[in-house]
């Protein structure tokens, strides 16, 4: 019997073919690269509300604690304008509860709610100081800086710690004679704890630059860009920050969970734990055995139980509020006690 000669067929692929899929990849990859390089984190986005006062007329400040440079936008739930500077501050004119909303980069949003007192009988009328001034400021040219607060008697104000403004009207005109970021602070009625400051730059008028160009380093403040609107300062707020804070860190998960085992035991603090969950957020519930139960109600089913907790764990912003739950526990036959 004749043996078969005939060599086994190879299987090859058209270089034509291979090129095209290589050309087709080398985009892809480039795309995916692009893609994974240029994905950012999204921001933790928080705030605090500052203030002795949580009062209608009260000035109240509302700190932004979200890291990095972004675009804001604050709405404080009582039909005002929206606000977008990072930190801005608010008086609401009438008490109730109110929800503030604070979004940022028009995707990530931070709500908290507030609740605004009414104004006491004997409680004495501030005037929050407003300085309003020209947007364009010059070297050589007057500037009117105004008290736009209604109300008042009486006006001090000064310029980077000089004295020379009038400290009696309502309005004062200003002239520098050199360029550069200057300050502007304001007090209404001598209540010097609402000290309102306001940070301006002064320009060179662009026919006098051939001037400055003369002159030394030393003489004048290199030109920088321009800022139109620069919010006012208060010095209120800056003694609340220079205030020793308490530790207010949260428990951890581990911690957590050696406090709820106490309660089931009969010898935790019941009134310290729920502290933890309601400070921030009266309305938290926890995902409890599938369900979404109240921590009260959670409690009331451990309390004098011998449970066995399988999981108690957090989800958290910026390590300082606790925003998820999830526990879970089996029972087991019989009391604590027995």
């Amino acid at each position: 019997m004749a043996k078969n000669t005939e060599e086994p067929r190879q299987f090859r692929i058209d270089s034509m073919i291979s090129n095209f899929f290589i050309l087709l990849l080398i985009p892809l990859l480039g795309l995916l690269g692009f893609k994974y390089f240029a994905y950012q984190a999204p921001p933790e986005v928080s705030f605090d509300v500052l203030g002795d006062k949580h009062m209608a007329n009260a000035m109240l400040k509302f700190r932004n604690n979200t890291a990095g440079d972004h675009s804001y936008e604050w709405n404080f739930g009582d039909s005002t304008e929206l606000v977008h500077e990072k930190s801005p501050i608010h008086t609401y004119a009438e008490h109730g509860d109110y929800t503030v909303t604070l979004k940022v980069n028009d995707k990530y949003e931070f709500q908290e709610s507030i609740h605004i007192e009414k104004v006491k009988d004997d409680e004495p009328v501030v005037i929050i100081p407003r300085i309003a001034g020209p947007k364009q400021v010059y070297v050589g040219a007057s500037a009117v800086f105004t008290c736009s607060a209604q109300g008042g008697s009486s006006w001090e104000w000064q310029v980077d710690g000089s004295s020379q403004m009038n400290s009696k009207r309502k309005s004062v005109k200003y002239t520098f004679t050199k360029p550069g970021y200057k300050t502007i602070s304001l007090v209404v009625d001598g209540n010097r704890e609402f000290t309102a400051q306001k940070k301006i730059y002064v320009r060179v008028k662009p026919s006098e630059k051939h001037k400055i160009a003369a002159t030394t380093k030393s003489d004048v403040e290199k030109e920088k860009e321009y800022v139109p609107e620069t919010p006012e300062v208060y010095q209120v707020f800056k003694d609340i920050e220079k205030k020793p804070v308490k530790d207010q860190s949260l428990p951890t998960d581990g911690e957590l969970t050696v406090m709820f085992q106490q309660i089931a035991d009969g010898t935790g603090d019941k009134e310290k734990f729920l502290k933890y969950f309601s400070e921030n957020n009266k309305n938290l519930m926890a995902r409890c055995n599938g369900d979404l139960l109240t921590f009260e109600a959670i409690i009331k089913d451990v309390e004098g139980k011998n449970i066995v907790i399988r999981e108690f764990s957090t989800e958290r912003i910026n390590s300082a509020k606790i925003i998820n739950v999830t526990i879970r526990y089996k029972k087991k036959r019989g009391f604590k006690n027995d």
